[in-house]
């Protein structure tokens, strides 16, 4: 399982589209906003790979200025 938190700096008048590509990410959900165009993005999914996947792909999407990964829970499943 791994559950991370991020801080997402955009233009102010590209949040609507960013945080709709941020809502079709697996995992991903945008948990608060501001008009200056900062995110509070929560992700939460059991694989790795994916978080990380996602937390570069943020980085991608138009409009998006820079990203702040603010806290990392990792914890290895267990059979």
């Amino acid at each position: 399982m791994s559950i991370c938190s991020m801080i997402v700096h955009s233009k102010p008048e590209n949040l609507d589209p960013i945080i709709a590509s941020l809502n079709e990410m697996d995992g991903v959900e945008v948990r608060a906003r501001d008009e200056r165009g900062k995110l509070v993005v929560l992700i939460d999914h059991p694989k790795r790979s994916v978080v990380a996947d996602n937390m570069m792909a943020m980085n991608n999407i138009d409009g998006v200025l820079n990203t702040s990964l603010i806290y990392e829970y990792f914890e290895e499943d267990v059979p």
